[in-house]
């Protein structure tokens, strides 16, 4: 069988992913085709009429589609089998890029570096003397990022470490350390814990932003059936809805990126 377009292979929504399977089923799909090419035809347009990527961002991403993932999880050289489809990709990059340049954010916390991707695109928009801190629990990744984040000036700007991201933020807070804009992008079962120990231990400095990727995730909130992580989400975002502490709003790109900002912050 002919390998699936890149599109089709880590496509986030459900509604597509169905509209493709209908597809095989149906002798007419006139349509239907027609339907999926308007889908298609937006998100090309979307990434057309955005500024376009960095030359490392360019190679990070290209390199994260290439690299043999499921021959190193085989080899027990990384900790999951980790896959393409984990980057956050250019669309949602430049958003964030785009969030930490207009917040003027000095400090940036990223919970689920992979490839670094994300990480860099915030560490272009932050000043000389801007912060990234990135972590991820897989040291594989350590070695492969810094390679190619060092092919940047801003690469300097990036601090990793390595570990479960709970160990990590709550080493953070101890050093009585806050961040402009914290990412969460790592285990989605633990993103209602990562949340308590920002809001409740001072991570988030006055002003700052929570940024959180995969807030639908692939749809599994909203739909009937869901995994481990589906559940994480779906409680992560009920909860955070209820936390009179806080304004936020669900943004659909990609896989929903939702952002949370104190109250007093968002009336001031």
């Amino acid at each position: 069988m002919a390998q699936q377009p890149a599109s089709r292979r880590y496509h986030r929504d459900p509604m597509v992913k169905k509209l493709w399977e209908l597809q095989g089923q149906l002798k007419d799909t006139k349509t239907l085709d027609e339907a999926l090419e308007l889908y298609s035809k937006r998100d090309k347009y979307c990434e057309d009429h955005t500024s376009p990527a960095s030359p490392v961002l360019q190679q990070i991403s290209q390199m994260t589609l290439t690299h043999p993932w499921s021959e190193l999880y085989a080899q027990g050289k990384t900790i999951w089998n980790l896959m393409p489809g984990m980057m956050s990709g250019f669309l949602e990059g430049q958003f964030l890029k785009f969030l930490v340049s207009m917040s003027n954010a000095k400090r940036v916390l990223e919970l689920g570096m992979y490839t670094g991707y994300s990480a860099l695109a915030c560490a272009e928009a932050l000043p000389v003397n801007g912060v990234v801190i990135t972590c991820d629990v897989d040291p594989y990744l350590e070695n492969l990022v810094k390679k190619y984040i060092s092919k940047s000036v801003h690469g300097r700007k990036i601090s990793i470490r390595i570990g479960p991201a709970l160990d990590t933020i709550n080493n953070l807070a101890n050093e009585k350390q806050s961040f402009d804009i914290i990412f969460l992008d790592a285990n989605k079962e633990q993103y209602w814990e990562y949340y308590q120990v920002i809001m409740d231990r001072g991570l988030l400095a006055q002003r700052g932003t929570i940024v959180v990727d995969n807030a639908f995730f692939q749809g599994q909130v909203y739909y009937e059936t869901r995994d481990e992580n589906g559940e994480g989400m779906k409680k992560f975002n009920e909860n955070v809805s209820r936390d009179p502490r806080v304004t936020t709003v669900l943004v659909p790109i990609r896989d929903g990126v939702r952002l949370i900002r104190r109250n007093e912050d968002m009336d001031a």
